[in-house]
């Protein structure tokens, strides 16, 4: 029998001193809490919650571009159909995301929930993955005070009822993150390659949030010197659909690549993480600062308290990796996209927001009552502020989405000419207000392209050239400025916007000598009738 030496001696008295403390937390942390059964009350009734609000937002919201990229494209029915479609590069998802909503688009009548209905659904799912994966190591209050946090992000605020694959992607990487915590076991593991591949089949950009996975387990193999090898086959697999992709998305980038119009740049970061947390930059910054902060200060605490606990020191430095990793996801993407010159933007780094709301838990599972206490009132009264706000503002808008189209075609034509085409210079909105105005009026809408020089490196072509795809689509008239121009020596021009008389289009055409009359004018909306004069004739 060994004798104990006074090393193992410390290591053994500090360990139980570290274990009586912890216990202490933890007993401070369940006196006067909320039973279980009292959380799980708390988390359907979140859940429902969800889904109820999120169809209230579905219904009373028009649809904007892209989303009508996603009716057009998926309206094409079958597979071959929808591929057709996608190699004419008239919108950049992979094929699964728009057979998903053509299968969603007959669910209801209304368009608006119909379309919408996978995002709406995707987010009880990350919702309940989100709690499910914090209360392994935070217990059900710290899970439901990180799933309830998620109600103040983007992912609920905008991205659970938009007609695009977002949602559901955050819903697969978050599903993975449980499947993660599990994979010890084989079916886990296979579920894991299954969420990964989904996610990645409904979006190019989800291998993003395949990193950390990658990392957690670099870390993990240079702690234990041992290959997880049915690990790294769930990620190949999850990446995979990108491979069988591949052509769609060459083709797709050869097309919109040289000019996209979401070039990342480094200083955009703190701007994302605003967008992502539905605040501005500054704020948006310190929230994934202070999540950061917290993981690294509570992993060397959790290092300095468990010296001998090899094992759990392994997991946790592979979940601290992991938690990390997604946190600090726009600076990832940034660098990728640096190298492979393509476009980002917050939405598709959404993943963010489950790595944030993890590492809050990850440090509130050691965090005392008061700690706990301070976390439940700053989220309990951020989301109260959002919800109070929506729902005050949506009593009078639900039949919005209906008069919206008619709407602007009665502004119009109360500023007469019936017989002249209607120029919109703004690309996504000209789109929706073909889509919502009648049949016989839409086909008066003209988008006129712009002409820029080859060395102006400040505009991007990208919205313009996914409108000239649209015509075999949609009745919708696209013709080049000068070609435009020589033919028609009087026409409309109608702009949405707060400071009228900003936009490219009425700027060159007074600089150019045409004549512009306002004929329809209320606080955000003008109609102008354009005419020509002598100074135009060289059109």
């Amino acid at each position: 029998m060994a004798v104990p030496t006074q090393e193992t001696k410390g290591i053994r008295i500090h360990s139980v001193k570290a274990s009586r403390e912890d216990a202490s937390i933890a007993s401070q942390n369940n006196f006067l809490m909320p039973g279980k059964n009292l959380i799980y009350g708390l988390m359907g009734f979140l859940l429902v919650y969800a889904i109820v609000r999120s169809l209230v937002a579905a219904a009373e919201r028009p649809f904007w571009f892209d989303e009508l990229m996603t009716l057009t494209v998926s309206a094409q029915g079958t597979w071959n159909a929808i591929l057709t479609t996608l190699r004419r590069a008239l919108d950049a998802q992979p094929p699964l995301f728009y057979m998903i909503e053509h299968f969603a688009s007959g669910l209801t009548r209304n368009k608006e929930i119909a379309l919408r209905l996978p995002s709406v659904l995707a987010f009880p799912c990350t919702l309940t993955c989100v709690f499910i994966y914090v209360k392994r190591r935070g217990g059900e209050i710290v899970a439901f005070l990180c799933a309830v946090f998620l109600l103040m992000t983007s992912v609920f605020q905008f991205y659970a009822v938009e007609a695009r694959p977002y949602s559901m992607v955050v819903a697969c990487i978050a599903f993975g993150l449980v499947c993660y915590q599990r994979v010890s076991s084989p079916l886990w593991t296979v579920l894991l390659a299954m969420s990964l591949a989904l996610a990645e089949s409904l979006h190019y950009l989800a291998v993003l949030a395949m990193v950390p996975f990658g990392l957690a387990e670099v870390a993990l193999f240079l702690k234990i010197r041992r290959f997880r090898w049915p690990v790294w086959a769930a990620l190949v697999v999850g990446a995979l659909p990108l491979l069988l992709s591949w052509k769609l998305l060459a083709i797709t980038k050869a097309y919109y690549g040289a000019r996209v119009w979401s070039r990342f740049q480094f200083s955009f970061i703190p701007r994302t993480y605003g967008e992502l947390f539905q605040t501005n930059s500054e704020y948006g910054a310190a929230i994934g600062a202070v999540a950061l902060a917290g993981i690294l200060g509570t992993a060397l605490w959790t290092r300095s308290v468990k010296p001998s606990d090899t094992e759990d020191k392994s997991d946790d430095l592979a979940e601290t990796t992991l938690v990390l990793t997604f946190v600090t996801l726009p600076f990832l993407g940034y660098l990728v996209t640096s190298v492979a010159h393509s476009g980002l933007t917050a939405r598709y780094l959404l993943s963010t927001v489950i790595g944030v709301s993890v590492a809050f838990g990850y440090i509130l599972s050691r965090a005392r009552l008061g700690a706990v206490g301070l976390f439940a009132v700053f989220v309990f009264s951020a989301v109260g502020v959002h919800e109070l706000s929506f729902w005050r503002s949506s009593r009078g808008h639900i039949n919005d989405v209906n008069s919206s189209g008619v709407a602007a075609e009665t502004f119009i034509e109360g500023a007469g000419h019936k017989e002249l085409p209607v120029v919109v210079p703004e690309g996504l909105l000209i789109v929706q207000l073909v889509h919502y105005a009648s049949q016989s009026f839409a086909s008066r809408f003209v988008y006129v392209t712009q002409d820029h020089s080859p060395n102006d490196k400040n505009w991007s072509d990208s919205v313009e050239k996914e409108i000239q795809l649209l015509p075999p689509y949609l009745p919708l008239r696209v013709s080049n400025f000068l070609e435009f121009t020589s033919a028609r020596r009087e026409f409309l021009v109608y702009v949405e916007e707060k400071d009228p008389g900003r936009d490219w289009l009425t700027l060159r055409l007074s600089r150019e000598g045409w004549s512009l009359q306002t004929a329809a004018l209320d606080d955000w909306r003008r109609v102008y009738l354009v005419t020509g004069n002598g100074n135009s004739s060289s059109h």
